[in-house]
């Protein structure tokens, strides 16, 4: 009898394969959808909504999906069951007007616990996935990578392992130019938080964390509202807006939400005020500088006993420029990479040294690309590199097909590999 047990729960094991599953997320109350809503099945499997509020990631059937975003209740559902719509309902609840002052315990011992994490653990690593989608007149450009970066509260010493890029290019050519931006260094925003532990490139700025650190009494005005979520965890909404007294100075604004019991900083919304850098003017060939409009967004973790980056997102906006990035913390899964390039000034760089190993993004889920990301990385939208199964027996006809597809497309990107212009000594692109 046991072995006949044995042999039908093995049998019921076999049936069950892994599928990928996927479904677009958005407000119940207005329809939007809602970016970067943490999808989790275990600590080896998970992933975040994109810019458009999908998702898609492998999972067996039975497993149970669960869905979190600050602000609205959770969700949970088996994988097979999973609806091609999903919509997050808003905690809806009174929210209490307190007053903060700038001496509040709760930013101060906030910002003095990250600092000791920060030394303390100052070493540790997480692996992320990458991803920078840019638009300018005439050019659409796609880069992505899987990364290694020192993790604890801010992002630091960034090493790539794998990556691809793709450029569509058009007829219209004429407009501002991304030479004098310096993307060949634009993931120096990835080290941008609101509590810096290494300011590197960022000395030049004011950050929230400047209102302990640096006992500067008007650097921002302060509000605060309190919420608890489904849970009984209680938020603190804690606003910080730049004072006019700054002046021209660069100051990064924003949103902290931080769990009150726990004393952790859960997430960040932010954008920076006053932050100048250079443009090239093609038609009358010279630079110029002149402000950029930049968002950004950071989840963070504390399963491992620290403040740790999450996932991190950001859009650098000006005139006809788009940029967005976006980086996703892989979580427990350790991936084993065959080469390594630590980013100097210069990222398009170290991912083309590091080349692209197919094995990498065909067995591991990663953020689902939006439909232009797509068209740009492949050229055609109905292909999707992370959904090709991993199979273990003689491929089928529509395995070959797609591995013929897979070639043609990794070599598309190397002919059209995205042009670099490379960096003055300097790292800084402002």
């Amino acid at each position: 009898m046991y072995i006949l047990l044995i042999t039908i729960s093995c049998t019921i094991q076999a049936q069950e394969m892994v599928d990928s599953v996927g479904a677009i997320i958005r407000d119940a109350e207005t329809g939007e959808p809602i970016q970067y809503v943490n999808v989790y099945v275990s600590p080896t499997c998970g992933t975040i909504s994109n810019y458009d509020g999908e998702f898609c990631l492998r999972c067996l059937p039975s497993e149970t999906i669960s869905m979190s975003c600050i602000g609205y209740k959770k969700i949970s559902c088996r994988a097979s069951e999973l609806p091609a719509v999903i919509r997050m309902q808003p905690i809806s609840t009174t929210l209490k007007e307190i007053t903060v002052t700038r001496g509040d315990d709760i930013i101060y011992q906030l910002v003095t616990k990250m600092q000791r994490e920060a030394k303390k653990h100052r070493k540790t690593e997480a692996q992320y996935f990458f991803r920078m989608a840019t638009q300018y007149p005439g050019t659409d450009e796609l880069a992505e990578a899987f990364m290694t970066a020192k993790s604890c509260v801010q992002i630091r010493d960034i090493t790539f392992h794998s990556g691809s890029r793709g450029q569509l290019r058009g007829d219209q050519l004429d407009g501002p130019s991304l030479t004098g931006l310096g993307r060949t260094n634009l993931h120096i925003f990835l080290r941008l938080s609101p509590v810096l532990v290494n300011y590197d490139i960022w000395d030049f700025i004011f950050v929230p964390a400047d209102i302990v650190l640096r006992r500067m009494r008007n650097l921002y005005n302060i509000s605060c509202t309190v919420f608890t979520q489904e849970d009984g965890t209680e938020i603190s909404k804690i606003i910080v807006s730049g004072n006019p007294a700054v002046g021209d100075r660069p100051i990064l604004e924003g949103t902290l939400y931080v769990d009150r019991r726990h004393l952790r900083l859960l997430r960040f919304d932010g954008q920076m005020r006053g932050l100048q850098v250079a443009l090239y003017d093609q038609a009358r060939e010279r630079h110029y500088y002149t402000g950029i409009n930049y968002t950004m967004h950071i989840d963070y973790r504390h399963d491992h006993g620290f403040t740790e980056i999450a996932n991190m997102s950001g859009i650098i906006t000006k005139d006809s420029i788009k940029i967005r990035q976006l980086l996703y913390n892989l979580g427990e899964k350790r991936l084993r990479f065959s080469q390594s390039e630590r980013v100097g000034e210069n990222m398009m760089r170290a991912i083309d040294k590091v080349g692209f190993d197919s094995t990498l993004w065909v067995t591991n889920n990663i953020v689902k690309r939006t439909l232009d990301e797509e068209r740009v990385a492949f050229k055609d939208p109905t292909f999707w590199l992370a959904n090709k199964s991993n199979y273990t027996t003689a491929p089928t006809a529509q395995q070959r097909h797609t591995d013929t597809y897979l070639q043609d497309a990794i070599r598309q990107l190397k002919d059209n590999t995205m042009q670099l212009q490379r960096m003055p000594s300097t790292p800084r692109s402002y």
